[in-house]
């Protein structure tokens, strides 16, 4: 008879395979001291990229592989989980970082990377993914787009695995652009050799190719210039273009059942929010609700590869959380919740065969922790910590929080609330997230957000008209409202943490990235005595200069410029770089130069404009890192900077 669950931090695993793997938290980092207080938490702890995660483990259970951090980057790390041999590290090749990894079989890992580029003939920098595969067998190495030597710039951008084939151990099916134009193909590639042959021409305006659980190509979507393209195969083989469907405008495609006349759809609930619905192809009308709430949208589905049955979905309230609709996998969760009931607990991987679930349970103040679930057994055994260099009970709160604006709408924010304070009066940040457009805030652990409330800052990060995950209204209002509408919640999120007492109206700060940096700026430009200073990570500073860009270079880009801009207004008056004479706060630019989605170069061009016109200008670039900032040199550079801008501006000695 097993222990109950209610004890599960004390057992020990039956299972000889889960205590080896409780040494891999010692094979991915070495915690240090911990610290007494935030403040002595250094700001190097906080830029660090995370010492465990993505960890996917083989089909037969005996092998791990997984992310680590290694100076400064992260490495893949493979691990044998029965001995205590068997573990090397795999460096992620030249500048490229790792994004992700799976199993393609017991003896290859496939591991995705990302990369700047900055190619021939393009005139602009790419951002570019890559898949290889690892045989752990021949330790070979291979690059599974790689193009023929004579055509070695004809790199496909964008890789992506379209189908892993389940039955077929040794193929994947591998979407690439060879020629460049736009368009994929999709090739069956050899995942020990390389070779590769063309299994789905490519088709005008199809970027993305998808499969059903036959592995069969059914469906293709893109962008052919400014319009939208989904191309769907019926049960007969015969393609068509959805915008001539009657349902085609209304619902999104999700996946496909077993049966090929039914697919899984998204469409607007009857309250107003978008969740998950099977069509029947033959009448064209939905049949059946699977998923769907009266608050947020729901994410995606999750199915199973070898059936594509839906056995959960995902969605996201203040954290992001997994439904599932199997009773035996949601029996397995709630035993997993009632063990770690002050966590939101997600199953991230079962091993096949053997009733274990791998799983994170996390909070607002704990990045993640790891454990594994012996269903059979019902113990639980801890693996590792994501951040274990950072004590949770030293990090802040962050409550959701609801906010009246001008319109008497209600929007939702996140404010962080700082450990050991008194939450009054105190020096504040508004922190608007990029997108802007179905991006959305949440609850979740932030390096940032918590290194600010670390020194003391709390932070309120609205969640502004525009924002995604609360249906395709609220989404919609924020289309053509650069500096409108979307800036007024942000104004209006201002005033109300004020009016309710949480923030020194003379020390309040806006701080964001991409989009959120220019509404930094902007906020600024507006708001005239609101703001004592302005914080521009990555930040679009010049409007008018990114949509031509946009327009003429990103596929895509002539239909989502459409929503960018200022109904009813030029773009000049909503661009910060030709309102820099109305900026009416010390500002910190900072850039990295391998951006290359907002080229850095317009951060560096508003100091000087700002320098120029005797405005309180700063400007920190950064050599790598990417829009993302995705080493720890480029977190630590710009939190470094954001601290000292901070202290000067808003802090205790301002």
């Amino acid at each position: 008879m097993t222990a109950p669950l209610s004890a599960a931090h004390n057992l020990k695993v039956a299972l000889a395979v889960l205590t080896a793997m409780c040494s891999l938290f010692s094979l991915s980092v070495e915690a240090q001291d911990r610290a007494a207080s935030p403040a002595e938490i250094p700001v190097e702890t906080f830029a660090a990229l995370p010492g465990f995660s993505g960890a996917r483990f083989s089909p037969d259970g005996k092998t791990m592989a997984f992310l680590a951090a290694s100076n400064g980057a992260q490495d893949v790390v493979v691990r044998q989980l029965a001995t205590s041999e068997g573990m090397f590290r795999i460096p992620a090749p030249g500048a490229a970082t790792f994004q992700q990894l799976r199993w393609a079989n017991n003896d290859v890992v496939l591991v995705q990377v990302t990369l700047t580029a900055n190619r021939k003939g393009f005139e602009r920098r790419t951002t570019e993914s890559r898949w290889f595969s690892f045989d752990l067998t021949t330790r070979k190495f291979i690059w599974l787009g790689k193009p023929k030597l004579s055509q070695h710039e004809l790199a496909s951008q964008l890789e992506r695995i379209v189908d892993i084939l389940p039955e077929d151990d040794d193929h994947i099916l591998l979407q690439l652009d060879l020629n460049l134009n736009g368009d994929t193909e999709v090739y069956k590639t050899n995942i020990r050799t390389g070779a590769r042959r063309l299994r789905r021409p490519p088709v005008d305006g199809v970027q993305n190719w998808y499969t059903d659980h036959t592995s069969d190509v059914r469906l293709g979507t893109g962008y052919k210039g400014a319009r939208w393209v989904t191309k769907l195969k019926d049960k007969s083989g015969f393609w068509t273009d959805l915008a001539k469907a009657e349902w085609g405008s209304e619902l999104s495609v999700s996946g496909f059942s077993s049966d090929p006349n039914i697919l899984y759809v998204k469409a607007t609930s009857p309250h107003g929010t978008q969740g998950l619905y099977t069509l029947d192809l033959k009448s064209e009308s939905i049949q059946k609700t699977l998923f769907e709430r009266e608050d947020v949208d729901v994410d995606y589905a999750i199915t199973d590869p070898r059936t594509n049955e839906i056995f959960a979905v995902g969605y996201t309230d203040d954290f992001s959380r997994v439904q599932y609709l199997d009773p035996q996998r949601q029996k397995v969760k709630q035993a997993i919740d009632k063990a770690l009931p002050d966590t939101v607990n997600t199953i991230l991987r079962e091993v096949k065969g053997k009733r274990w679930y791998f799983l994170r349970a996390e909070n607002d103040r704990n990045d993640g922790s790891y454990y594994m679930f012996n269903a059979k057994s019902q113990r639980l055994q801890k693996i590792a910590d994501r951040r274990p260099d950072i004590d949770p009970d030293l990090m802040a709160e962050i409550k959701r929080v609801s906010i009246k604006v001008r319109d008497g709408s209600t929007i939702d924010g996140y404010l962080s609330l700082p450990h050991g304070a008194a939450h009054k009066s105190m020096p504040a940040i508004i922190m608007p997230h990029g997108g802007p457009l179905g991006v959305r805030d949440t609850a979740h652990w932030d390096y940032m957000t918590q290194f600010f409330a670390s020194r003391g800052y709390l932070t309120l990060m609205p969640n502004y008209r525009g924002s995604g995950g609360y249906g395709q209204a609220f989404e919609k209002m924020g289309e053509k409202q650069w500096g409108g509408l979307m800036q007024d919640d942000l104004t209006d999120a201002t005033h109300w943490l004020i009016n309710e007492g949480y923030a020194d109206p003379d020390r309040i700060c806006i701080v964001g990235g991409s989009y959120g940096g220019y509404a930094a700026l902007m906020g600024t430009i507006k708001e005239r005595g609101l703001y004592r200073c302005a914080i521009s990570l990555n930040g679009v500073t010049d409007l008018v200069k990114l949509k031509s860009e946009d327009r003429k270079y990103s596929i895509g880009g002539r239909s989502w410029v459409k929503t960018m801009g200022l109904e009813g207004a030029s773009d000049n008056t909503v661009s910060p770089y030709h309102r820099a004479a109305n900026v009416s706060a010390p500002v910190l630019l900072i850039a990295a130069e391998d951006d290359a989605r907002v080229p850095w170069e317009m951060s560096r061009d508003m100091h000087k404009r700002l320098q120029k016109l005797g405005k309180d200008s700063s400007f920190v670039s950064i050599k790598e890192g990417t829009h993302y900032m995705v080493s720890t040199q480029a977190r630590l550079t710009a939190l470094t900077a954001a601290e000292a801008f901070l202290a000067k501006h808003i802090g205790d000695d301002f």
